[in-house]
């Protein structure tokens, strides 16, 4: 982005640092908003600060997070949390449409960022199902269920039929 594109950002507030280990948002949390990232890095969490605890991935510059939240208007998915000192775009649900209109570049970099995470999705879903199935002799009923529930959120349109 260039640096009049940076100055003219700062000076509405869309932009936001975060020091190292400082919460950007957290899972289950009503969050509208969504970042771009400047510089710096992000850890994405599933179950942050709690015994089960999953690293998604590192992210840094030009990726965005927290899109999911701000098309879908549910609750953040994932905790965001500052692995360094981070400076970030911060894009509201009432202004991503301007931002994506005064930034072509940022909606392409939008889609990829939903592209790879729904890559990561499918590969979790792919791997606990392959977890139930192997466990499946343990408690089929219990099994049944979660394989039933999590069949309902295929992702990308493909058939899990496979693990019926």
């Amino acid at each position: 982005m260039a640096k009049m594109e940076q100055d003219g950002l700062n000076k509405n507030g869309a932009m936001q640092k975060f020091s190292a280990d400082e919460i950007i948002m957290r899972e289950g949390e009503k969050c509208d908003i969504m970042y771009k990232i400047l510089s710096g890095s992000v850890v994405i969490y599933m179950r942050y600060g709690e015994e089960d605890e999953h690293i998604v991935g590192i992210y840094s510059k030009p990726r965005c997070f927290g899109e999911m939240n701000v098309f879908s208007e549910q609750p953040c998915i994932y905790t965001a949390v500052a692995y360094d000192d981070v400076l970030l775009m911060k894009v509201t649900k009432d202004s991503v449409e301007q931002f994506m209109a005064n930034y072509p570049r940022n909606a392409v970099d939008i889609m990829k960022s939903m592209a790879q995470s729904f890559q990561v999705m499918q590969k979790n879903v792919e791997l606990l199902l392959d977890d139930l199935y192997e466990k499946d002799h343990i408690n089929k009923k219990r099994t049944n269920e979660l394989r039933d529930k999590i069949m309902q959120y295929s992702i990308r349109g493909q058939s899990l039929d496979r693990f019926r």
